[in-house]
Parts: structure tokens; sequence; C-alpha cells
């Protein structure tokens, strides 16, 4: 089973995030910018890696089913 790797190339800059919140009526400091975009990427490899977690749960479920019936029918042979 291969690993997934999320890429770790961030291309929101600080500043490019603060100029899109100041779009929308949001002042942020540089700082608090870098603080928002290291939430927002921790929170996306989470969600990432919940859906990866869950669809190899149901490929094995799925997988150890269709085992079940495979041997189920070999057993009545």
């Amino acid at each position: 089973m291969q690993v997934y790797l999320p890429n770790e190339k961030k291309t929101v800059t600080p500043a490019e995030a603060r100029k899109i919140l100041a779009k929308h009526g949001t002042d942020l400091s540089i700082e608090d910018a870098k603080i928002m975009l290291e939430l927002l990427y921790k929170l996306s490899k989470l969600s990432v890696s919940q859906v990866i977690k869950r669809a190899l749960q149901r490929r094995n479920k799925h997988l150890a089913k269709n085992n079940q019936v495979n041997t189920a029918s070999h057993c009545h042979a």
C-alpha cells in the first residue's frame, strides 16, 4: 500500500492572504495571516488524511466481504 505524501509547497503567501481578506473587509497583520495560513494548511492536511483513511477502510471492507463470498462459494462447490 502506498502512503499519501502531501505536497508541502505552500502557494499562498501571508501577504497575498492579507490582500485577499482586505478585499472582503478583513484586516490582518502579516503575523496573523501567517498563523491563519498555518491553521488552514493543517486543517487541509487533516481533511485529506481523513478522506483517504475512509476510502481505504471502505475498500478494505469491500475486499474482505468479497473474500468471504469467494471463500464460501468454493466451500460449496
